[in-house]
């Protein structure tokens, strides 16, 4: 490989979609032929220029930069896994290419400066220690804890999220991702918030509040009735179709619920995300997994959490993340779906995880006494009830019973 290039880490290696000006179209790295007619010797072709042709002059550009910011940036292959893939070309020292929205930008920038306002030192674009992972925001917090903000703007799959989180929680980082899409495929997938939509503009004074709407759970129990703690039963599917509709089993649940859907929401001085950030950073705020989905939790209410449900998983009990080059992702950030994407997206939105569930205790049948406190016998023509006095037969039976049984 050449000595002048600053190889990509593999977080930052995706499979991005790669131009060859001498055809005058994308190369498809998946097939043999590359794409291209009477291409099956091409790849070798492109192998063989290394050490000999400049990178700049192999031909291969990145599409996207070309169209999204007029620039001719040249690209290269490697191999990964068995799968080739192209990167960005960039001298040693050179900061990965990046084509971050406004918006993205804007989110770094407010969530450093509310964390140092709040005195908690912030990094933008700070690599975590092991050098796996490039952090968006790093904060450092309280008690050696080191969090991670990755504002989430732009659509990714859920399994890259899942291996960049790897990266991350590897790297002793708790990771916040920030979505403002409510349909994000990733929601739930890894730790995470959701807040709107909002123009750099807007996000950049500090003044202008900007709402939690997703990502932060309350522990609730109770009795699942109209008139018991809890709104909803939570294994009763939700209907899109009604979305007004609460049904209830009469049974009684413990449930992790996000705040926004519990029965002491009030809609009004709701979580901002400078507020939550602030209390993760100070450890008042809490990352969980349970049964695949994730969110956070109070400090208060993970200790309740925990007294309930027994210690957290730990990281050594974890299932290994491997990643094994579902790279059909980009290798930066907010930019126009492109043609290499695969994995449609998959709503998942806010939902209650049971922590515990139990029936409808229902009381034991009363059996009727006699005077001397025997059990007074059912009729013998099977109405159901008890019949204290003998027929004809000396059976227990009641008149009404055996004149229907006679007619």
């Amino acid at each position: 490989m050449d000595d002048d290039l600053q190889i990509d880490s593999d977080e930052d290696l995706f499979r991005n979609p790669v131009y060859y000006e001498p055809a005058g179209r994308n190369l498809d790295l998946d097939r043999s032929d590359l794409g291209v007619p009477q291409g099956q010797d091409l790849l070798n072709v492109l192998l063989r220029m290394r050490g000999r042709v400049p990178v700049e002059k192999r031909g291969l550009i990145c599409p996207d930069c070309r169209d999204l910011r007029g620039r001719r940036v040249a690209m290269y292959l490697v191999q990964r896994d068995g799968v080739w893939l192209a990167s960005h070309y960039r001298k040693p020292g050179e900061k990965p290419i990046s084509h971050e929205s406004d918006e993205h930008l804007a989110r770094k920038e407010r969530v450093a400066k509310d964390s140092e306002d709040h005195g908690f030192p912030a990094d933008i674009e700070s690599q975590t220690a092991d050098g796996h992972a490039r952090l968006d925001v790093r904060i450092n917090g309280a008690n050696g804890i080191v969090l991670g903000y990755e504002p989430q703007l732009s659509p990714q799959t859920a399994r890259a999220m899942r291996a960049r989180e790897g990266f991350r929680r590897r790297g002793g980082v708790q990771s916040v991702w920030d979505f403002a899409d409510p349909d994000h495929a990733a929601i739930g997938t890894v730790p995470y918030v959701r807040t709107p939509n909002l123009p750099a503009s807007v996000i950049r004074v500090q003044k202008n509040p900007i709402a939690v709407q997703d990502g932060n759970f309350v522990l609730e129990e109770g009795q699942c009735s109209q008139n018991g703690a809890l709104t909803r039963c939570p294994e009763k599917p939700y209907d899109p179709e009604n979305p007004t509709d609460a049904g209830y089993c009469g049974g009684w649940h413990r449930v992790l619920v996000p705040a926004h859907q519990s029965s002491t929401f009030t809609g009004e001085g709701g979580l901002t995300l400078t507020r939550f950030i602030v209390e993760a950073a100070a450890g008042e705020r809490i990352p969980f997994q349970r049964g695949g989905h994730h969110g956070w939790l109070p400090a208060q209410q993970w200790q309740q959490y925990l007294e309930a449900n027994g210690p957290a998983l730990d990281d050594k009990e974890r299932q290994p993340s491997v990643r094994r080059g579902d790279r059909r992702d980009r290798c930066t950030e907010d930019r126009p779906a492109s043609e290499a994407r695969a994995e449609p997206k998959q709503r998942r939105g806010s939902r209650a995880i049971v922590l515990e569930s139990r029936p409808r205790e229902t009381e034991a049948a009363r059996v009727p006494v006699d005077a001397s406190g025997q059990a007074i016998p059912l009729c013998r023509f099977g109405c159901g009830q008890a019949a204290s006095l003998p027929g004809p037969e000396g059976l227990p039976e009641h008149f009404s019973c055996r004149r229907k049984q006679e007619a």
